[in-house]
C-alpha cells in the first residue's frame, strides 16, 4: 500500500473515532432509511410475486339463482349452461359448485371466525360455475355471452377484487417509499453536516497541506472515506436485519396462508447490492456537496 493511500486510510479513521456519537448516529440514520427503502423494494418483490400466481388462478364466478331473488334454475338450465361453456373457446375449465360445497369452502376459508360463521346459513349461499379462462382479459366475452342466460343471477370478475386489493398495497408500498426518501434525506444532512464539522475542527492541518501543494481531492478524499464507511456500514447494517427479519415472518406467514406465495432468503439477498449502492450514494453525495461548500477545506 503507497503512503498517500495509507495516510488516507489513517485520517479516515481518526476522523470516524474523533467523535464517535455522531458517527453512531449517522450510522443508524442510514440504516432506518435504508431498512424503510429494502422493506419497500421487498413489499414490490412480494406484490409482483402474488400478483402474477393469483392472475394465473383468476376465474369467473357464475352465481346461479336459488329462488331467493329469481326464479331457481332447473336441471336442464344447469346442463345446457355448463355445454355452452365448456363450448366457448375462451374457457379453459369450468367447474360446478353446489350451495353444500360452497358452504363447506365458506367454513374452511372462514374457520378462525366463529362470529361470522353463526351468522351465515348453508341455504345463503348459492351454487355456481367457477370457470377459469385461457386469458383472463377476456371476462368481457363470458359476461356478454351469459348474462342473461336463464337461471344465471350473476356474474363475477375476481380480477376487481384483485384490482382493490393491488390498489391498497400500491398506496402501502408508496407510503413507505415516501417515507424512505425522507429519511434518507435526513441521513444525507446529518451526514454533511456531520463531514463539515469534521473539516472545520482539522481547518489548520489542511491550510497547511494546501501549503505544501497537496490537491483538494487528496485533502478531501479521508473526509469522504468517513462518509462512505458509515454508509456502507448503516446498508450492511440494514441488510442484516432484513435478512434475520423477513424470511422468518414470510415462513411463518406461508403456514397460515396456503393460497399465497411469499418471498424468501433469495429475495431479500438480492435486495443487498441496492441498498450497498445507495448506502454509498448517499454517503458520497453528501459529503462531496458538504466539502464543495467548506471554504477552508
Amino acid at each position: 500500500m503507497s503512503a498517500r493511500w495509507r495516510y488516507i486510510i489513517q485520517e479516515s479513521a481518526k476522523g470516524l473515532r474523533r467523535n464517535p456519537l455522531m458517527t453512531i448516529a449517522v450510522i443508524l440514520s442510514i440504516t432506518v432509511s435504508l431498512t424503510l427503502l429494502g422493506a419497500t423494494l421487498l413489499l414490490r418483490d412480494q406484490i409482483d410475486l402474488a400478483t402474477d400466481d393469483w392472475v394465473d388462478q383468476v376465474e369467473v364466478s357464475i352465481f346461479l339463482c336459488d329462488g331467493q331473488s329469481c326464479p331457481e334454475i332447473t336441471e336442464q338450465q344447469l346442463d345446457d349452461l355448463r355445454s355452452d361453456l365448456e363450448a366457448q373457446p375462451a374457457v379453459d375449465e369450468v367447474h360446478y359448485e353446489s350451495k353444500e360445497e360452497a358452504y363447506e369452502r365458506f367454513q374452511e376459508l372462514f374457520r378462525d371466525q366463529e362470529n361470522l360463521l353463526d351468522i351465515v346459513e348453508p341455504d345463503i349461499l348459492p351454487a355456481s360455475f367457477r370457470v377459469s379462462l385461457h386469458n383472463p382479459d377476456e371476462f368481457l366475452i363470458i359476461n356478454e355471452q351469459f348474462e342473461e342466460y336463464p337461471g344465471v343471477e350473476d356474474i363475477v370478475d375476481q380480477r376487481e377484487i384483485l384490482t382493490q386489493f393491488l390498489n391498497f398495497t400500491r398506496v402501502v408500498r408508496n407510503g413507505a417509499f415516501a417515507v424512505a426518501v425522507i429519511q434518507l434525506a435526513a441521513a444525507a444532512l446529518l451526514i454533511g453536516n456531520t463531514i463539515l464539522m469534521s473539516a472545520f475542527a482539522r481547518r489548520e492541518q489542511t491550510a497547511i497541506m494546501r501549503l505544501v501543494g497537496a490537491s483538494n481531492w487528496y485533502i478531501r478524499l479521508p473526509f469522504l472515506m468517513e462518509a462512505v464507511i458509515t454508509g456502507i456500514v448503516g446498508a450492511l447494517v440494514s441488510w442484516g436485519l432484513l435478512y434475520g427479519v423477513v424470511p422468518r415472518v414470510t415462513d411463518g406467514l406461508s403456514r397460515e396462508v396456503l393460497l399465497m406465495p411469499f418471498i424468501g432468503e433469495a429475495h431479500v439477498i438480492a435486495a443487498g447490492p441496492p441498498l450497498l449502492l445507495a448506502g454509498f450514494g448517499i454517503a458520497a453525495g453528501s459529503s462531496i456537496v458538504a466539502l464543495w461548500f467548506f471554504k477552508d477545506s
